[in-house]
């Protein structure tokens, strides 16, 4: 089978996660929990190629190293397995020796998928490397409201958690502004070099007013139909339990009024702080 690889990517806070359980949920899609192995092995492992595929110990030496990558003991793989679909399948290149260990995932999760999907937020700093491994990569991207964000951030950092992995964000109405117009930016940026009919844009309040329109619209370039499961995506807590701290609602069904929280959580005065500073993508977005 010929699998198609596509990335989820948006703004942290803006809906990616559930995102990733929506698209997740489609019987020929899978999306692991984030994990961002495929940049931290590209310069060991970028040469890859059907003879490493052949050789024992270069396939011993991916999957020791892939072990050690953060997050990825949370998807609980089965290494013997995934040794075993590598040296069946022989990826001739870094782009399909990655998509093995996706695929293995899937494959664990009960699936023979086509779509082989990554999220992570992570990845907006390395958008062209991506694009460079997989050229004939799909991208579902989301957007969500600057100032809802910025509340966003605020109960992240306000949350007591003891997990190891809950996100660092900016500590000031300044540089969440700032750190939202800068990441969005770098994305609209790199989706000038990427093919129209290789990427959607999706926003977070239509994804929970509209939920099947939207994900019709990133099925449709992923040319599969919508199935419903995608809007039971909560019913499949595919999320770790290590993370959920701060994503609760990812087990729950869609929230309506997830929308417009900094009215009731922001002063005038920050979110006018907000929109001078991210104003011009705002009202890009249609936001203003």
């Amino acid at each position: 089978m010929t699998h198609q690889n596509a990335f989820i990517i948006g703004n942290p806070r803006s809906g990616t996660s559930m995102f990733r359980m929506m698209m997740g949920s489609h019987s020929n899609i899978v999306v692991p929990p984030e994990c961002g192995f495929i940049q931290w092995w590209y310069d060991k492992y970028k040469n890859w190629n059907i003879d490493n595929s052949k050789s024992i110990n270069d396939v011993k030496s991916f999957i020791l190293d892939l072990k050690t990558s953060k997050k990825i003991e949370t998807w609980n793989l089965n290494y013997a397995e995934l040794e075993e679909l590598i040296s069946t399948n022989l990826p001739k290149s870094y782009k399909d020796l990655t998509s093995q260990v996706i695929l293995q995932y899937g494959i664990q999760n009960g699936k023979s998928p086509r779509i082989l999907g990554d999220k992570n937020n992570y990845y907006i700093n390395h958008l062209e490397l991506l694009n460079k491994i997989y050229p004939d990569a799909k991208y579902l991207i989301i957007v969500r409201d600057c100032r809802d964000v910025v509340c966003s951030y605020l109960n992240v950092n306000a949350l007591s958690s003891e997990s190891k992995y809950k996100p660092e964000f900016p500590d000031t109405i300044e540089a969440m502004a700032l750190d939202w117009l800068k990441k969005n930016s770098e994305i609209l940026n790199f989706l000038k070099f990427v093919d129209n009919d290789n990427y959607t844009i999706i926003k977070y309040e239509d994804l929970i007013i509209h939920p099947k329109i939207e994900l019709q619209k990133c099925t449709k370039i992923l040319e599969l139909n919508f199935e419903d499961e995608m809007l039971d995506y909560y019913k499949h807590r595919m999320e770790p339990d290590e993370l959920l701290d701060w994503k609760q609602k990812t087990n729950e069904k869609i929230d309506k009024n997830n929308a417009n929280k900094y009215l009731e959580q922001l002063s005038k005065a920050e979110i006018s702080e907000i929109e001078s500073i991210s104003g011009t993508l705002m009202r890009k977005f249609g936001y203003l």
